[in-house]
């Protein structure tokens, strides 16, 4: 059924497309929902489950081309506000400063839920310590460098990017705004922070799940086969959980986020047609096997 209502309004929006005209509607636009080129932005973050749906997309409609930006969170959302992009894959809605930006210039960005992600805390396969509290993560972030192992030493935290989604959601939900401390730094791809950790014993890296979430994936393995992923509880009595898609679902991994596309395309083309098939059957079955809780299909466990 939800195909068919794909096939659907890609038929419809390739109509309307072609009917756009005028300042915000999209005068002059090549593209249609099914046909020409695009450039938009992702999280880095989301760079396995966008590369797989962008190859389905185009294997499936031959006359598309979807390039990708990958980007820390900061400049995606600035192209977006320039113009220089029409979609975006991100791990937060639009600020109501962001929306009214773009109301005043007559657009009315549509924002799209399309997945639930996680954050996934890796360390050394030779670390002993691979139990965490959300407490202890705080405490981390607040300045404590120790590790609870005892002769495990002093430790470092890494993360993808300065200005990533996964900096500012530590920033936002455990450190309420506060600087990292001295022992935090940031490497420049989240394949460098699971780099970095498989050779230092003291380092606690914080990367997107997706990374290391599909097990059917021969780069994802050989991530795994480099790194543990820790285990993490809400409370320091409670149950210690991996972020598994059935406890994204229950909500019982704790370090989980929405990920949403927005658009701001003004006219039905490649962009909306894109949104569209992400949000469709096959395109929540892409991110299903990419091992992120997608918004409409059955999960499963995966063991790492």
């Amino acid at each position: 059924m939800k195909t068919n209502k794909f096939i659907l309004l890609l038929a419809l929006a390739s109509v309307f497309g072609l009917q756009g005209c005028g300042g915000p509607t999209g005068k002059g636009h090549t593209d249609t929902a099914t046909t020409g080129a695009i450039t938009i932005g992702s999280d880095d973050s989301y760079k396995s489950i966008i590369d797989a749906e962008v190859q389905v997309f185009t294997s499936l409609y031959a006359n598309t081309a979807i390039h990708v930006r990958y980007e820390p969170e900061d400049s995606l959302f600035a192209d977006l506000t320039h113009d220089s992009v029409k979609l975006i894959v991100a791990g937060r809605q639009l600020s109501k400063q962001e929306v009214d930006y773009f109301h005043s210039k007559q657009l009315y960005p549509e924002e799209v839920r399309i997945a639930t992600d996680a954050l996934a805390l890796i360390v050394n396969n030779d670390n002993p310590d691979t139990l965490i509290t959300i407490d202890k993560i705080k405490a981390i972030l607040g300045g404590d460098s120790m590790w609870g192992a005892p002769g495990t030493g002093k430790m470092t935290i890494v993360f993808d990017h300065q200005n990533s989604s996964n900096s500012r959601y530590l920033r936002e939900k455990l450190m309420k705004g506060d600087k990292f401390p001295a022992n935090c730094f940031a490497m420049n791809s989240s394949p460098q922070v699971i780099d970095y950790v498989s050779k230092n014993k003291q380092a606690l890296g914080i990367i997107g799940v997706n990374w290391v979430s599909n097990d059917h994936d021969s780069a994802t393995v050989g991530f795994l086969n480099k790194v543990k992923i820790v285990w993490v509880s809400a409370t320091p009595e409670g149950q210690y959980f991996q972020p598994y898609q059935y406890y994204l679902k229950t909500g019982q991994y704790p370090l989980t986020r929405d990920v949403y596309m927005i658009k701001t395309e003004p006219y039905v083309g490649l962009g909306s047609g894109f949104l569209s098939f992400v949000t469709s059957d096959k395109g929540q079955r892409i991110i299903y096997h990419e091992g992120v809780l997608p918004v409409s299909v059955p999960t499963h466990i995966i063991s790492f």
